[in-house]
Parts: C-alpha cells; sequence; structure tokens
C-alpha cells in the first residue's frame, strides 16, 4: 500500500489515505471526490479533459524519471502547460513542478503527496 497525501483546493486540512500500488491515482481517489470530501475533478475518464490536474512530491529518494504516455502529454501541452521540447522529450525530470493527470498516474513507492 501506498499512503497518499492530499493536499490543496482549499482543503482546510489534508486528506491522510492509502491505495493499492499499481493503481491509478484517480481511482484511489475517486470516492472520496464523489463524496465532496476532495475537491478533484475530472469529466473524461479517458485522460483526454486535463481537469483532473496534480502535482506529486515523492517522499525520500524515490524520484525517478517521468514517461508520460503520449495522450498525457498532449493534453499538458495543449493546455499550455508542457514546452514543445518537454512534449517531445522521452522522458522528464520528477519535480513538484510537473504537472501530471491523475488518470495517468499509478500509484508506487511508500509516500506520494498529492496537490492541486
Amino acid at each position: 500500500m501506498t499512503r497518499l497525501i492530499l493536499q490543496g483546493g482549499g482543503m482546510a486540512e489534508p486528506l491522510d489515505v492509502e491505495a493499492p500500488a499499481g493503481s491509478l491515482l484517480i481511482d484511489a481517489v475517486r470516492e472520496l471526490a464523489r463524496e465532496g470530501r476532495l475537491p478533484l475533478y475530472w469529466r473524461c475518464g479517458q485522460g483526454t479533459c486535463g481537469a483532473c490536474l496534480v502535482h506529486l512530491h515523492r517522499a525520500g529518494n524515490e524520484s525517478k524519471p517521468v514517461v508520460m504516455v503520449g495522450k498525457e502529454r498532449n493534453v499538458l501541452a495543449r493546455k499550455g502547460l508542457l514546452s514543445e521540447a518537454e512534449r517531445l522529450a522521452p522522458s522528464l525530470p520528477d519535480h513538484p513542478d510537473l504537472p501530471r493527470l491523475a488518470c495517468h498516474v499509478v500509484v508506487e513507492g511508500e509516500q506520494l503527496k498529492v496537490s492541486w
């Protein structure tokens, strides 16, 4: 299991939950969002709308290069969040400033802070 610390979006306090390793982030937090406890939104469910934009903060030295699928890269570039060079790069540095889509993020590691 991976510990998820969910923060941002006007929440008064972060939420601390666990998710199975290997699951998609959007699936791990879907019920919290449906209950209104988490202000994370999405529309398409297929990774094309860009509504589930998040930033990830990994614990310790778990960072490794991010290899995004073409669909995620294209959505982020269309929204002006990736440069053309970043869109074409084979991988990008895993950094909290790197925008990601929760519907494409695979939960892994011991702890992951998610903000938006």
